[in-house]
């Protein structure tokens, strides 16, 4: 039986933390419960789901929709593009049967990818491997989630780029419909024996839009700020997420123009670290940019923006001993009126 091999390739990035994160773990249990119920796509579809950020890790290895469960995804630091394009292009060539003289091989992949950034790596030699090797037998289609996402890097590997402007989890539950319906139609396709080209459904115009110009593609850069900090008592990582104050909230006068408002402060599990970007962090923000300072969300300490001389931010108590959680430094930590710089993760 010749399969139709599709990879849903998940931006995986600190700027996912929270509500995007929720929804799209949410939508592929109910992407996997819809294609469960087409019998084209039981007959022929198998799913991957590949998830990237500083690095890219396969969370599941093709395979057919009854065996099909949605693993977990986590959460790292970077979104490093070219790093998982060329992780997407190594997974196809091992795992996609290619047609020969002796055997017809599976039909023609298409790969979703979804990212609501920009990329941290270059993407130039990944780039030039898809152009040369892979365009030309891979659709991909190449999905902005929300208005940061960086749509001209999606259109330097694809035509067929859709930007998703919705934050609303009613508005995600009609895109991920939208994903089963494209993939049922492929199945329906291929399984009535025809070779033609991507099949997709019919866009949701209240909430998706195809991007067909380049210049339409604007490329927003600094609109968040993400602190990686550490629990002092479980040593596990958390993530302080800030958004940038849009232009309608700029007042004249204002003492900080250009500052970001909290969004919130989430607990992440010791695998963040094994899809984060390793290189040492060069950029860093005065705290008098930043509009307010969580707590813990591990072990519920009041201030969860202390930072310890070796540049980790940690969560504390109050004034007295601490113990950094990455360096072992007893420290004796006091509040601070002054302004101090933090180090950003990649986002």
């Amino acid at each position: 039986m010749r399969r139709l091999p599709i990879y849903l390739l998940i931006d995986v990035s600190e700027s996912m933390v929270g509500e995007n994160i929720r929804m799209m773990q949410d939508g592929l249990e109910q992407l996997v419960r819809t294609l469960r119920t087409d019998p084209y796509a039981l007959e022929t579809a198998h799913l991957s789901i590949i998830a990237f950020a500083g690095k890219a890790r396969t969370l599941t290895p093709l395979v057919e929709l009854v065996q099909f469960y949605p693993p977990r995804l986590p959460i790292g630091s970077g979104t490093s593009l070219g790093v998982a394009m060329n992780h997407l292009m190594d997974e196809i060539e091992r795992n996609v049967q290619r047609t020969t003289a002796e055997v017809k091989g599976d039909w023609r992949p298409i790969v979703f990818l979804m990212t609501d950034g920009k990329p941290t790596d270059d993407i130039e030699a990944a780039l030039a491997r898809w152009t040369q090797r892979f365009a030309s037998r891979v659709s991909l289609v190449g999905i902005g989630v929300g208005r940061h996402a960086s749509l001209a890097a999606l259109q330097r590997f694809t035509e067929t780029v859709i930007s998703l402007e919705t934050g609303e989890p009613a508005d995600f539950k009609r895109f991920i419909d939208w994903i089963s319906r494209s993939v049922s139609s492929q199945s329906r396709s291929v399984s009535m024996s025809r070779e033609g080209g991507l099949s997709l459904a019919k866009f949701d115009d209240d909430i998706m839009k195809k991007i067909d110009d380049i210049a339409k593609a604007t490329v927003v850069d600094e609109d968040f700020v993400i602190i990686a900090g550490k629990c002092q008592t479980t040593k596990l990582p958390y993530l302080i997420k800030y958004e940038r104050f849009s232009a309608m909230f700029n007042v004249p006068g204002m003492k900080n123009p250009g500052t970001y408002h909290l969004v919130g402060v989430y607990p992440m599990e010791r695998d963040y670290d094994d899809l984060s970007d390793t290189r040492a962090l060069a950029r860093t923000i005065s705290t008098d940019k930043l509009i307010g300072m969580p707590g813990c969300p591990h072990c519920g300490n009041r201030f969860g923006m202390a930072l310890c001389s070796c540049g980790q931010v940690m969560c504390v108590s109050g004034p007295g001993t601490a113990t950094c959680p990455s360096c072992d430094l007893e420290l004796e930590m006091e509040a601070c009126d002054d302004d101090f710089d933090v180090g950003r993760a990649r986002g």
